[in-house]
This record gives C-alpha cells, sequence and structure tokens, in this order.
C-alpha cells in the first residue's frame, strides 16, 4: 500500500496521486470493456444456438426413424440398399477430402522448394562472397590482421579497423550458421511432407478400393430391387409407391419447419430467395429429363420437381446462402440434403451420390455440398431438384437463368 501511495504517474516521477484521482481512475479501468473474452451474453446465446442446433439433429433423427416405419414397413432389399449407398456416400467423401489434403501437400512441398532455392541462392552468394575475399587475402599475404598490427598509422585508426574486421567476420559466421541451419530446416520439413504425401496416397488407393467393392454391392442390390419393380405390373402398386414416397418427404418437410421455427436464423443471414428470382444458377449441368407438374404412374400423379440428367459424381452445388436442415438416406430419394434458405424457402437435392455437409452447417451460394448420383435405386444417374415455399413445392424454372450447362461446360 505504501508502494501504491508513492507511485507516480508516467512521466511524471514523484508526483503523488490524491485519494480522490486514485479513485477515479479505478472507476474509469473498471468500465472499460474486455476485447479478449466475450461478454456473458455472447457466450450464452452461443450456447443456446448449439444446443438448438442439436435439438435440431436429435428431431430429424426421431423424425426419420418415425418414417422409417410409416405407410408400410420397409423390406430387406431397401435397407440393405440404404446401408450401402450410405457406406459409399461415407467412402466418396472421404476420399474428397483426402483428395484435398494432397492439393494442399503438393502446394505446401512446392513452396518449400521454392524457399529452398531462395536460400541456396543467397547461400551461393556468400560463398562467393567468402571465396573472393580468402582469395583477397592470400594475395595480401594472409596475415592481414598481423599486417594492421605492425602497421604504423594511428593507433585509434588501427584499432578501429581491428574491431571493424572482427564485426565483419562475425557477421559472416553468423549468415552462414544460420542459412545452413535454414536450409537443414527445410529439409527436414520437405522430407516430412513428401511422407504425408505417400500416405495420403496409399490412403487414397483404400478408398477407391472399398469403394469399389461398395459399389459392386450397390449394383447388386439395385438389381434386386429393380427385380422386385419388375414385378409391380399394376400400376396402382406403383402409384402407391410414389405416393407413399412424396408422403414421407412431405412429412419430413413439415417436421423440419416446426423444428427450425424454434431456431430461426440471424436477422439478415440470408438474402431473401425471392429477391434472386430469375437469376440463380442450376446446381448442376446436363439436361432437364423431367419438368415440374410432368405426369407419372401413368398420369395419375404429377412429379414436384425437376431432374436432371448429369455425370455421376459431378459436383452439386448449393442455389443460394443456407443452412443445411437435412442431410441423410431418405426411401425413393436416396441421400438428400435439404437446405433452409429463411423467410419459408428451401431447396431439396436427390439421389445424391456424396454428402459433403452435415446438418446445421452454414452454405454459401455455389459451394459444393454433394456429388451426382443414383442413389434410392434410380437406374440412370442425375439430380432431383425442389424447390419449397411454406412446405408447398412450386416450379423451379422460373427462378433460374436459361437451361442448366451443357456437361461438356460444367460451371
Amino acid at each position: 500500500m505504501a508502494d501504491a501511495q508513492h507511485a507516480g504517474l508516467p512521466g511524471l516521477p514523484g508526483k503523488r496521486l490524491s485519494a480522490a484521482p486514485v479513485l477515479l481512475l479505478l472507476v474509469c479501468l473498471c468500465s472499460l470493456p474486455l476485447f479478449a473474452a466475450p461478454s456473458p451474453v455472447q457466450a450464452a446465446g452461443a450456447d443456446e444456438q448449439e444446443a438448438k442446433l442439436q435439438q435440431l439433429r436429435q428431431h430429424i433423427q426421431a423424425v426419420k426413424q418415425e418414417l422409417a416405419g410409416m405407410l408400410g414397413e420397409r423390406d430387406a432389399q431397401q435397407q440393405a440398399l440404404e446401408k450401402s449407398e450410405k457406406e459409399i456416400g461415407s467412402v466418396a467423401a472421404a476420399l474428397r477430402r483426402l483428395e484435398q489434403q494432397a492439393r494442399e501437400a503438393d502446394d505446401k512441398i512446392l513452396d518449400l522448394k521454392q524457399q529452398r532455392d531462395r536460400e541456396q541462392g543467397n547461400l551461393q552468394a556468400m560463398r562467393s562472397a567468402l571465396a573472393l575475399e580468402l582469395r583477397t587475402a592470400y594475395i595480401t599475404g594472409r596475415q592481414e590482421r598481423i599486417k594492421l598490427l605492425l602497421n604504423q598509422q594511428d593507433p585509434a585508426f588501427l584499432g578501429r579497423m581491428l574491431v571493424y574486421h572482427g564485426y565483419f567476420s562475425q557477421a559472416r559466421a553468423a549468415r552462414i550458421e544460420a542459412m545452413r541451419k535454414a536450409l537443414a530446416r527445410l529439409d527436414d520439413i520437405e522430407q516430412a511432407l513428401l511422407a504425408q504425401q505417400l500416405e495420403i496416397d496409399r490412403l487414397q488407393t483404400v478408398q477407391r478400393e472399398k469403394s469399389t467393392r461398395l459399389a459392386a454391392e450397390q449394383e447388386k442390390r439395385r438389381a434386386i430391387i429393380a427385380g422386385l419393380q419388375a414385378g409391380l405390373k399394376e400400376k396402382t402398386s406403383e402409384l402407391s409407391l410414389l405416393q407413399k414416397d412424396e408422403q414421407r418427404l412431405q412429412q419430413l418437410v413439415q417436421s423440419l419447419q416446426q423444428a427450425l421455427s424454434d431456431i430461426p436464423a440471424a436477422s439478415g443471414q440470408y438474402k431473401s430467395l425471392r429477391e434472386l428470382k430469375g437469376k440463380l444458377h442450376w446446381p448442376v449441368p446436363g439436361k432437364i429429363v423431367r419438368h415440374y407438374g410432368s405426369s407419372q404412374a401413368a398420369g395419375k400423379i404429377s412429379s414436384r420437381g425437376v431432374q436432371i440428367a448429369s455425370a455421376a459424381g459431378a459436383d452439386v452445388h448449393a442455389i443460394a446462402r443456407g443452412r443445411v436442415v437435412f442431410a441423410d438416406w431418405l426411401r425413393g430419394f436416396g441421400l438428400l440434403l435439404i437446405i433452409d434458405h429463411g423467410s419459408g424457402y428451401m431447396s431439396l437435392y436427390g439421389h445424391n451420390s456424396s454428402l459433403y455437409k452435415e446438418v446445421g452447417e452454414t452454405v454459401d451460394g455455389a459451394e459444393v455440398v454433394a456429388a451426382v448420383g443414383s442413389s434410392g435405386g434410380l437406374s440412370v444417374t442425375g439430380l432431383y431438384l425442389e424447390l419449397r415455399k411454406n412446405g408447398r413445392p412450386f416450379d423451379p424454372a422460373p427462378w433460374f437463368k436459361g437451361k442448366p450447362a451443357p456437361l461438356q461446360a460444367s460451371r
């Protein structure tokens, strides 16, 4: 306390502070905000949002389990198909991540090689300078310091020259040592990255082999389902299946809307999809082979979305910024991704071969979210796309610019 009483202000040593200014200073300091840590209100808000997202995930899982048993029990072939397609999707997503890691490792290796080349250039310049100095010392008799000592010049000048000579020698030695250590570090890092690249290549090979085995199993299961579907000779049976699939999807969307009402997106987070009408880009290149409203099951049911024929494995892009609210397998639609764009708008992407996003993730417009496939028992590859407003599907065509890009001109 005595030390505190005698402490002076910076720049005013010896000036004592009276009690009143000290108290005023303390009050001011205590009133300053703490920028290093979030406020309790902000932390509580983040925790609350995370808790709600966890509730959403749990709710979606419960809804999916309910859908699995509604409108009739699933047969063993459908269960096997779901398991196979989900495993293939997981492997494909893991392979994509590994390929990205491999590209990043290649970039790091290239950067390190460039750094090494620069360091070697600097080291070579130092070596050339040292070689020139050694040749000069040899020519002058290799006894430069002794000559300086025996020189009859001003002693002060002699002292300065000796000091400078020592500084130059030490500096050169220090630079050479630093360059050597830096080069050694770069070599170590490069070797580590090369080893990492070899490990990634090995993992990619394993993943490709696993994906091939799973694809073969999937084709076998699809053949079984195709045989069962071929046995449905009555159109009423086809109609019943399509109606049940649509009812499942409708029930899912309604459940999602109910859950999302408890965790609305932050104000201004998404640009209204209505403002983007006529400006959206199609999520995949290809050709529309089934339009909105086209007839199915002998004209007894209409399509609620569009089917775009596209190349297997092609990137599926989000049509606009939003939040992923479903990413799982659903009978009739395979690996399905649903994005909530706010204000009641949703986009649905079905029959993917792999899903790259999880529930709760925010995606930007044109961001890659999945890969084109034929999951759900399709015999051809393509993307099924739906747009919905407050749970009701509407024709997506007027919301997009022109037609999907040709396959050879994938954006």
